[in-house]
This record gives structure tokens, sequence and C-alpha cells, in this order.
């Protein structure tokens, strides 16, 4: 059945879209936070002339302050951009219901249609994903990029199978030109692309066709990065490829304090105490208002830092990715601080128990459909920007929106573990040693306890095990 005539996934989409509405009407964003300042700030700048600039010591990727500086030029409030939020966060639900339809495609028709839908619902219904559609974070657009990314990704190698060398180029013409946007939007980006690479060869290795598939797919990212990378380098007179955070990020996570964080419970969510817990640690090497030199200098300070205490980088990077797999959110920390006026105790109480739940059985039950049913560069891919992103996290610093882009790739394997059982039980069976059933519980082993490392913060009467 197409996704156009599926009442199921257009209910989803209605359900989502009105869920990231309502809160909107009903409580309109009265002041930003953090990062939404910084990119209400870039938007003013860019709607006034002055292109990407850098802002206290952060020079970021330039893909979403250009969205919000579009809206904030056309119509004067850069907060307009989660109208395109919404409607990208509804477009993702079909993203993930067509994935789900390619990732499994050796199911019959019912389990795959089955396996889409509660994709989507899955992704329509979270509270941690509606969340960030009603805010100024680039992540519910950047998920779309992503997924769209994942999608052009399977068609191209499909193509290989097709036999036509033309749309085998232009398939992974395509695609290259998505990751270069996923760069643009994301500096972490840049490092998937030898991920897209290696999906596009695994198990391909004597088609002559799949090199040049590559070779086609790394220009066109370098065609679509490369403008604005050529500008900024000139204009921050320093190497620039889409931004210049590395070395904050050291500073964050690699200090004499404890990695900072600015989750509910297991962060500093008030200047104060963020001011108070950097105090302890080395000061800055560079004035803010020199973010290349900033950067450059905060990145020598932390490999120094390594350098001198190997040992104690290691020992902190369960904490590091302990801080992006909590089951919590940003939007813990919103109802903590009361932004939502009216619901009452018990409306609040719901809300954080309801997102750690859905947020728990996405990671836990994903994490484990993903070691079960992943399969050839498919599956590399996948598992291949997952683990990376973690890898990333463990050595820097971690927070629980970089994994809300993620999420949804986990959504489609929790789907198919629900919506196909059985299947999954044959899969983890495979091989006489069942090595995927091994791997499964290994998976869950090391997830569990950093799932639930932070559980307890996000109720004031808990807050530690």
């Amino acid at each position: 059945m197409s996704w156009k005539r599926d009442r199921w996934l257009w209910a989803a989409i209605i359900v989502g879209v009105v869920l990231r509405i309502a809160p909107r009407a009903l409580w309109p964003m009265d002041i930003c936070v953090r990062d939404e300042c910084t990119y209400m700030k870039l938007a003013t700048r860019m709607a006034s002339g002055e292109g990407m600039t850098a802002s206290a010591g952060w020079l970021w990727a330039p893909g979403w302050p250009v969205l919000m500086g579009m809206f904030k030029a056309a119509t004067g409030l850069s907060g307009l951009v989660v109208i395109l939020s919404i409607i990208v966060a509804g477009a993702n639900s079909v993203l993930l219901y067509q994935l789900a339809h390619r990732l499994f495609a050796d199911l019959d028709a019912r389990r795959r249609r089955t396996t889409g839908l509660v994709a989507a619902w899955m992704y329509a219904i979270s509270l941690h994903q509606v969340f960030f559609a009603q805010r100024l974070w680039s992540e519910v657009v950047y998920t779309g990029v992503l997924l769209t990314g994942l999608l052009l990704f399977i068609r191209a190698r499909e193509r290989v199978k097709d036999g036509g060398l033309r749309r085998a180029m232009l398939a992974a013409g395509m695609l290259g030109g998505c990751v270069g946007v996923m760069v643009l939007f994301r500096g972490v980006a840049q490092y998937m692309l030898p991920i897209f690479v290696v999906g596009l060869l695994w198990g391909r290795l004597r088609r002559g066709v799949v090199y040049g598939q590559a070779v086609a797919m790394v220009a066109a990212a370098v065609l679509v990065v490369a403008p604005y990378s050529i500008h900024a380098t000139k204009k921050h007179e320093s190497f620039v490829l889409s931004d210049r955070t590395l070395g904050q990020m050291m500073w964050l996570g690699n200090n004499d304090f404890e990695p900072i964080g600015f989750d509910y419970g297991s962060g500093q969510i008030s200047q104060r105490a963020f001011n108070r817990t950097k105090n302890k640690g080395r000061p800055k090497c560079a004035k803010r208002s020199k973010a290349m030199e900033l950067d450059a200098c905060q990145v020598e300070a932390g490999k120094q830092f390594i350098a001198d205490d190997p040992m104690l980088f290691v020992s902190r990077m369960p904490m590091r990715v302990a801080q992006m797999l909590t089951p919590h959110s940003l939007l813990t920390r919103h109802v903590r601080w009361h932004r939502y006026p009216g619901i009452g105790w018990v409306g609040r109480e719901v809300l954080v128990l309801m997102q750690v739940i859905v947020s728990l059985v996405v990671m836990l039950v994903g994490g484990f459909g993903l070691v079960s049913r992943a399969r050839g560069g498919r599956g590399i891919v996948i598992a291949g920007i997952l683990t990376y992103h973690v890898a990333a996290i463990a050595a820097l610093a971690g927070i629980s929106r970089y994994r809300v882009p993620l999420e949804p790739m986990l959504m489609v394997y929790a789907a198919a573990v629900f919506a196909d059982w059985k299947g999954t039980r044959a899969a983890l069976r495979e091989g006489r040693l069942r090595w995927r059933l091994v791997l499964a519980v290994a998976t869950l082993a090391v997830l569990l306890p950093l799932v639930l490392w932070n559980l307890p913060a996000g109720w004031p009467e808990w807050r530690h095990w």
C-alpha cells in the first residue's frame, strides 16, 4: 500500500502535528534558553546582513541559523521557524514509514506496513520529539535530513542492482548532496561521510560501479559544503569546514570538573551553577571574541589534559555517554521549571513519566532490534552512525538533545521487534554460534546501566540511586 493511501499513517501525522501545535497555542514560548538565544542572535545578525558570525566563542554550523535568519528577514520573527519544524515533524513520520518498508523488504506486506505504522506512531507521540518541534533547536529538521539521507542511501544501493550506470551515479550524487546538507547543519556530520562510503561498498567490492558511486557521493558532498567553507575560512581567517566547536566541547568534557551537562538533575541548569562549576576548572585560554583562536587553544588544552591523565579520560566515558542516554530530556527541565502553568502536579508527573517510558522503549528495544535485525550495508550505515555518535560523546561531553536525531533510527528497529517478534527470535538464532543473540544480550547489558544512570534525576524527591 502506498503511504499516501494509508489512513493510519495519516492519523499518525495529524495526531503528531496537533500534539506539536497545541502546546505552542496554550503556552507561547516566553523566553529562549541557552542555544536558542544564540540562534536568535545569529538570525538577527544574518537578517541585518552580517552573515554567519561566532557567538560567545562558538562558531556553529550555518544551516539552522540561516533558516532562522530567513524567517527573521521575511517576517521579523525568527521564532516562526517552529512552523517549519512542525511541518518537517509530520514529514518525518512518513519518512520513518518508508524507511521501515525499505529496511524490511523481506517481510510480507502486512508486517512491513505494521512496522512502518508502529515507527511512525512512536515518533508522532514521543513527548521527547514533540518538545523539540516547539522550540528553537535544529533537531527536528536535522532528523528529516538524516532520514532522507538514509532513504537515498538505500536507493543508491538498489540502483546498482538495476544495472543502470546513469541512475546509480545520480542516486549517489543525491545522497552526497544530502550528506553535505547534514554537514552544514552539524559539524559532527562531516565524519559520517566515510560511513556512507563503507555502506555503499559493503558486500560489493567486485562491482566497479560502486567505486564510481563513492566518488560521485563524495564529490557532491564537497560541492555542497565547499562554497560556505571557502567563504567562512576567508571571513574568519582560519580554516572552517562548517563549524568550529570542538575546542569548547573538549573544555566542557575534559576539564578538572566533571563533564558538564545541561539536563535537569544531572547538569548545570542555572547560570550561577554553571559559573560555580566552570570556576573549578582551567580557565579559557583566549577571549570569547576570538572564536578561532579560542577553539584552537581549547583543542590543544583538551589534548594535553587527556595526555596528562588518560585513565581519568577513559573512566569518564560512561558518564558522558550516560548524559546523552538519560531517559529524560530538556522537556523534563522545562516541566520542572513550571513552564507549563495550569497543568498541576499530576500533569507534570504524567509528562515526565510518559517521556521516560517512551525513551526507555526506544533505546532499549530499539538497540535490541538493531542488533537482531540489522543486515548488510544498510545495517552497517545505521549502526555506524549510532556508534560514531556514541563514541564522539564518550570523548567529549553529552546532553540528552544530542540523541534526538538518532532516536528515529532506533524507532524503526523497535517497531520491527513489536511487529515481527517471531522474525526477531528467528534472527537471533541464526548460525551455529548464535552470535546475534550473544551480541544482543551484551548490548543490553551495557546499555541498561547507562540508560538508567540518570533516571532518578528527573524527580526532585529521588535524584540519585
